[in-house]
């Protein structure tokens, strides 16, 4: 139906299962149209989780239109660019341009966050706008027929609509282990009411992540590292079979590591402690550098990089019960894009509500929910897990070739500093064989607009 033709429904009564970054965005944009909204989080309270995350455009223009600006500029850093370095001596093969660029060719910026502000800065609004949290409520069951939650404590709760964001399951049937709550056991929704007849296991890679933060004071103390924590840049240092990820967030107090290396850890634990040797071990030999700032790491945390196989439905049988964000299509995060592509599920969850007229029409318009965000996130997973591939290449030809390719960038913006006549830098050569400088890749991920697109394709399958 058009858009101007869009039904005023009464408010629908709605359960979101887990108070992730997808959950919470999805509890701001339904309350925006006006839904009673229930978040259920298992966890007793939001913590300090993980530590920096980028929000890339196709993020910010749907923050921004949430109202979040403000809140968010008070923590963000706001990166100049994204710098690509070989592992061994630090130098920049490639780059990817990011303020002003992503403005100029996207209208909307990149920033960097700590994860644990962006959580709070979406569950204060969440709840600003009237939204329902609640912590410490572990769904054991979930059915898609009578549209119930099941919490540990015994408590039913039903609803009109059930939003599984409780992210990604480990290798074992969440089922098996139903009459009590287990910490690493996630995405009971997927389980048990979208996917009851399948057990999904994550598609695990040979490759963990170490995620540690320096104190800011520590890296202005040394006169090498004072640059890095002063300058707004993400340096990414590039080598076989792994990769570090490092940049200032909140306002230069920290700098952020993540670092990707052959390793085993539990799917879907984000705080199992690592050791600070077999960390430094990983990256012997690398820029000298990084061995200072290694150095200054007094803990780190350590994860498992998996995502899932694509899923054959992210709808329930009944038409009541969906999923986004993790528990539908998590992501290896080597294009930054998993909790992006979560904010992109809420806004367009959203408009897709907005088309019904009750809920008989639930089953109908969360299958067009499923044929817009499917594709889309599909090939953001491919192209996560090939970028991964492309940086963490052995030494020798396809390297070299590599480089070349990817120093591009790098040609196109030393042409325009010298007054030399170039496209947008956003669009830097279909060759780059980096995904996040792709010609082609770039403006398809990061000029992606969730709502208008949803409203295009709702318009035009609801008429089918």
């Amino acid at each position: 139906m058009p858009t101007c033709d869009i039904p005023k429904q009464a408010p629908y009564n709605i359960l979101i299962v887990g108070a992730g970054l997808g959950g919470l965005a999805t509890a701001i944009a339904l309350r925006k149209k006006g839904h009673n909204v229930h978040v259920l989080e298992g966890a007793p309270a939001l913590g300090e989780v993980g530590a920096g995350i980028q929000i890339p455009p196709n993020s910010t223009r749907l923050l921004e239109a949430w109202g979040l600006k403000d809140a968010l500029m008070k923590k963000i850093v706001w990166p100049k660019a994204i710098n690509m370095r070989r592992y061994d001596t630090g130098a920049v093969i490639g780059i990817t341009p990011l303020d002003p660029t992503m403005q100029k060719a996207y209208g909307y910026p990149y920033w960097l966050i700590h994860r644990a502000d962006y959580q709070q800065i979406l569950c204060d609004a969440a709840i600003a706008e009237g939204a329902k949290v609640t912590f410490g409520a572990y769904v054991l069951d979930c059915d898609q027929d009578n549209v119930t939650v099941t919490l540990a404590n015994g408590e039913v709760l039903s609803a009109d609509l059930i939003i599984g964001a409780d992210g990604i399951s480990p290798l074992q049937c969440a089922k098996r282990n139903a009459n009590a709550p287990y910490p690493g056991i996630k995405s009971r929704v997927r389980e048990f009411a979208v996917m009851p007849e399948e057990i999904v296991e994550p598609r695990t890679t040979t490759n963990c992540a170490y995620r540690a933060t320096v104190p800011g004071e520590l890296m202005r103390a040394d006169p090498e590292l004072k640059k890095l924590i002063e300058e707004p840049y993400s340096n990414c240092w590039i080598g076989y079979r792994r990769h570090i990820m490092a940049y200032p967030i909140r306002e230069g107090q920290l700098y952020n590591l993540v670092m990707s290396h052959p390793g085993a850890a539990a799917v879907g634990k984000w705080n199992e402690p690592g050791n600070l040797d077999e960390m430094k071990a990983h990256y012997a030999g690398w820029d000298p550098i990084l061995d200072k700032v290694l150095d200054k790491v007094k803990a780190c945390l350590k994860w498992k990089l998996a995502d899932l196989p694509v899923l054959s439905r992210w709808v329930s049988r009944s038409g009541k019960v969906v999923l986004i964000g993790d528990a539908a299509h998590a992501m290896v995060p080597y294009l930054a894009q998993g909790a992006a592509q979560a904010i992109e599920d809420a806004a367009t969850l959203a408009e897709c509500i907005s088309r019904t007229r009750s809920t008989d029409d639930f089953g109908a318009v969360l299958r067009v929910f499923q044929l817009i965000r499917k594709p889309r996130c599909e090939k953001i997973q491919k192209g996560s897990m090939e970028n991964g591939d492309i940086w963490h290449m052995p030494d020798g030809p396809e390297q070299v070739a590599r480089d070349a390719d990817m120093k591009i960038t790098m040609d196109l913006l030393a042409a325009e500093a010298a007054g030399i006549p170039t496209e947008k830098l956003a669009k830097t050569g279909k060759s780059n064989p980096n995904r996040w400088s792709d010609e082609e890749f770039q403006p398809w991920l990061f000029g992606h607009d969730a709502v208008a697109h949803a409203n295009a394709q709702l318009d035009l399958l609801l008429k089918l």
